[in-house]
């Protein structure tokens, strides 16, 4: 199954892509600029353009692409 999927407990956020499924910009994705402290982080791009905003860690979801595994045919 290719996508996506979402992942809570990765601490490596720096220049990862994220999901706001809280508050406000709920819908919006941006990437991770900043970190603030152990869990407010700025993101920044993608939706939210220039502008730079603060969210605590349980605001967003990480952004991941699975990698496509594909069966080898032999013939």
């Amino acid at each position: 199954m290719a996508g996506v999927c979402f992942t809570y407990n990765s601490r490596q956020f720096l220049g990862q892509t994220v999901f706001i499924k809280r508050g406000e910009h709920q819908g919006k994705m941006g990437q991770v600029v900043r970190e603030l402290d152990d869990d407010n982080y700025e993101i920044s791009m993608g939706d939210f353009g220039p502008q730079k905003l603060k969210f605590h860690r349980s605001a967003f979801l990480i952004h991941r692409h699975r990698k496509v595994r594909v069966p080898l045919v032999r013939g």
